[in-house]
C-alpha cells in the first residue's frame, strides 16, 4: 500500500475538482435500485458523484482507503 502525502493528496483533489469544473465528471441520471433507503434516494446524485470520484482515484492507482479519503475531501470542497 502506498502512502499518499498531504501535498499529493491536495493535488489529486484539485485535479478532480478541475475535472468537475470542466464537466468531465458530471451527475448521471440512473434508475433507482430497489431497496435503497429514502435517505440514499434523496442524496442519489451526491452518492453517484462520490462513487465516480472514488473510481477515478482507484483507477489512478490509489488504494480504496485513500480513494475514500480523496472522494470525501472533494465532496466536502464541493459543498
Amino acid at each position: 500500500m502506498r502512502c499518499i502525502g498531504n501535498l499529493e493528496s491536495n493535488m489529486v483533489i484539485d485535479e478532480l475538482l478541475a475535472l468537475i469544473g470542466r464537466h468531465e465528471v458530471t451527475w448521471a441520471d440512473t434508475i433507482s435500485l430497489a431497496g435503497i433507503s429514502d435517505s440514499a434516494l434523496c442524496h442519489q446524485q451526491e452518492l453517484q458523484m462520490y462513487g465516480a470520484i472514488r473510481a477515478l482515484s482507484i483507477g489512478a492507482g490509489h488504494s480504496e482507503f485513500e480513494s475514500d479519503e480523496i472522494a470525501s475531501a472533494v465532496m466536502t470542497r464541493l459543498g
